[in-house]
């Protein structure tokens, strides 16, 4: 007893220590880089510089100082919104707000360190460029402003319908029943490939469902943050795919509280009738269809600058009624008699027994008002119309 007590308290203490000291170990795939080159104003490298980048949600700080070649690297960071400032002695600070870093990406941010003191600060607002001269692989980001304003769609507002924007996609469409795709993922086929070949992940983990045909869960579209999706050249730790590589990466927490709310409805009370919906009579009832699909999300600090929370919740509820047309054949049809459409030119029947073996030149049949049952004349007499064999 003695023994097992000493145990758990030899685990209880070592799973404390690796919480405390956990290093992140998140790949490219789920966080970004961001790098540069620092020189001076006639194009000499600046080493030793101290630089400094800190994320404007969380205003959590990261630092490093340049190399001897002038060179930073911060890998592995989350996505966000960056400000870089760049200290060294003998000159003026360096200061670039509004750096915006996606997922799976590597954003380059040189700066011109200008002579003075360091109290003084050179703030420069360009544009970060479009050209990616660090990386060879072809992708592009789905960012939250697209899926709150592009109209989604679709049953259940999944994000994958956006996947069309991305250069050589297919539309995306849904495949399997309700039944095996009661989750109403969508698939698409990227530069000619089967969509067997696609691989999604959520924070890096796979979302695939066997051998890819569908997706395990579709998160809403309130509570993603970007959509990275890869479509050749892929980094090495994107093995599996040979077709697009889609990462959905979720909301987090900052040091304001946010949240939202949402509800999208759909009722058969205000839906139009389809054209089979009609009879002679008039338009015949719709059958009661109500789809209510809602939730909410919220965020914020629970210790500031260092600890963040995010929850979402979402609710689907769907009834769903049915409308079938269906044809029944009236007292004359029931015993034979199809005359009515033969003259309504509703029906063509023609004798079997007349014409070549292959079916050409066949007789019309003009009337089948036999008492009784549709007969013509057969070889050895009376035969059913519908049925020669008889």
């Amino acid at each position: 007893m003695v023994s097992k007590t000493r145990a758990c308290k030899v685990l209880m203490f070592a799973a404390c220590v690796l919480s405390i000291t956990t290093v992140q170990l998140f790949g490219q795939a789920v966080n970004g880089t961001l790098l540069g080159t620092l020189t001076d104003s006639s194009g000499a490298v600046v080493p030793g510089a101290q630089v400094t980048i800190t994320e404007v949600g969380t205003g959590i700080p990261h630092s490093s100082q340049s190399n001897a070649s002038g060179n930073y690297v911060f890998p592995n960071l989350p996505p966000g919104s960056y400000t870089v400032v760049a200290e060294a002695r003998g000159f003026k600070k360096e200061s670039r707000p509004d750096v915006r870093l996606d997922v799976n990406s590597s954003v380059r941010v040189d700066m011109v360190m200008q002579p003075g003191a360091v109290t003084e600060t050179v703030e420069v607002t360009g544009a970060v460029p479009l050209l990616k001269t660090d990386r060879a692989d072809v992708s592009q980001n789905i960012e939250s402003t697209q899926l709150q304003q592009l109209p989604i769609g679709g049953a259940n507002r999944n994000f994958q319908n956006l996947l069309s924007l991305v250069p050589g996609t297919v539309k995306p469409h849904r495949d399997h029943s309700e039944f095996f795709n009661a989750q109403d993922t969508l698939s698409t086929e990227v530069n000619g490939q089967s969509r067997e070949f696609n691989q999604l992940a959520i924070e890096g983990v796979s979302d695939d469902e066997r051998t890819g045909l569908l997706q395990i869960y579709v998160p809403p579209a309130e509570a993603i943050e970007t959509v990275d999706v890869t479509t050749s050249n892929y980094a090495a730790e994107f093995g599996r795919a040979g077709g697009a590589v889609t990462n959905v990466i979720l909301k987090s927490g900052t040091n304001k509280f946010h949240g939202s709310l949402y509800e999208y409805n759909r009722v058969s009370a205000l839906q139009a009738r389809t054209y089979f919906q009609r009879t002679p009579a008039g338009p015949s009832p719709i059958a009661r269809t109500t789809f209510n699909y809602y939730g909410g999300t919220i965020g914020g600090p629970i210790i500031k600058d260092k600890t963040f929370f995010f929850f979402d919740l979402l609710r689907i509820d769907d009834i769903r009624g049915q409308s079938q047309l269906s044809t029944l054949p009236t007292d004359a049809f029931r015993n034979g008699d199809v005359t009515a459409a033969i003259t309504a030119g509703k029906a063509n029947i023609y004798d079997p027994f007349s014409g070549a073996a292959n079916g050409t030149g066949r007789q019309q049949i003009f009337s089948t008002s036999a008492a009784g049952v549709a007969t013509i004349q057969g070889r050895n007499g009376l035969v059913d119309a519908f049925n020669p064999a008889c």
